[in-house]
């Protein structure tokens, strides 16, 4: 079973054209499964119009990184059953064979280690709040080293550990690994699915874009970059000023991710001052 996993809040403006672009897919998923976050408008009657039926978001987090996480997990336990997950924004347009593509992907062989891929990350090609193009992709803003998925296994987790490699609006995962795994607070969904495939040596980097990505000003999130565009001198002062989260956030790599590591060698790469120096 393939579900497609999306959360919304207040998200009337563009909701009905991210489902008809997945109405329109050349491999249409079994199951839609949407998480409603207190939405006030019309969301909810465009979800009915469109015969789904949002689920209730439970998170009682206060802080938007934690509470768009948990979310996002809360979805795809109602999906943990479904051989693949394709995550969506509320605001985006799935181009008509992104979940035949990355359906595809996910269920072939990983090029670096005899393991199934349990994560693809693909592009987007980035539009604005009127669906036009305005030049670049995810990858302008979040880059990935050309050569991935040829890299050995703790060279991907140095480069991970650094940057952001994906997107979830652009995102497909294989739910039964990451349903029962608790992203800890602080961390967005994508960022800590993307390490976790990272150390069990099944994260995919796809070039092709599968979304149109829309870049508004009602995002909660969207393309932040973090430290990971700074130049050191900055890096190093947001870094201070942001002490405990640094602290806690490689305290949360070195416990919870080590337990999940495939070999000893990255094992290795998850040591707390490590950590604390290298973390974007």
């Amino acid at each position: 079973m393939i579900a497609a996993v999306l959360v919304t809040h207040n998200s009337e403006r563009w909701l009905k054209a991210t489902l008809d672009s997945i109405a329109n897919q050349t491999r249409k998923p079994d199951r839609i499964i949407v998480i409603d976050d207190n939405s006030t408008d019309g969301t909810e009657k465009i979800l009915s119009d469109n015969g789904v039926t949002p689920i209730k978001a439970t998170t009682t987090a206060t802080d938007t990184v934690t509470r768009i996480a948990q979310n996002f997990q809360q979805g795809i336990r109602e999906a943990k059953d479904a051989d693949v997950v394709v995550l969506g924004d509320h605001d985006d347009i799935w181009h008509p064979t992104r979940v035949e593509r990355q359906v595809a992907l996910l269920q072939g062989s990983n090029t670096n280690a005899s393991t199934s891929i349990l994560m693809v990350a693909s592009d987007g090609a980035l539009v604005d709040e009127t669906g036009t193009p305005i030049g670049g992709t995810l990858r302008t803003t979040f880059p990935a080293a050309a050569n991935w998925n040829e890299l050995p296994a703790d060279q991907q987790l140095k480069y991970a550990l650094k940057h952001s490699l994906a997107t979830g609006g652009a995102s497909a995962i294989k739910p039964r690994y990451f349903a029962e795994q608790e992203i800890p607070e602080g961390w967005l969904h994508d960022r800590w699915w993307s390490l976790l495939a990272t150390v069990r040596l099944g994260m995919l980097i796809d070039t092709e874009s599968v979304i149109d990505y829309r870049v508004q000003g009602e995002q909660q999130v969207g393309l932040d970059t973090g430290t990971q565009s700074m130049g050191a001198a900055n890096k190093i002062q947001r870094r201070m000023m942001n002490l405990g989260t640094s602290r806690q956030k490689a305290k949360d790599l070195s416990k919870i991710l080590r337990a999940q590591c495939a070999t000893p060698a990255l094992w290795k790469q998850l040591s707390t001052p490590r950590l604390f120096r290298t973390l974007s």
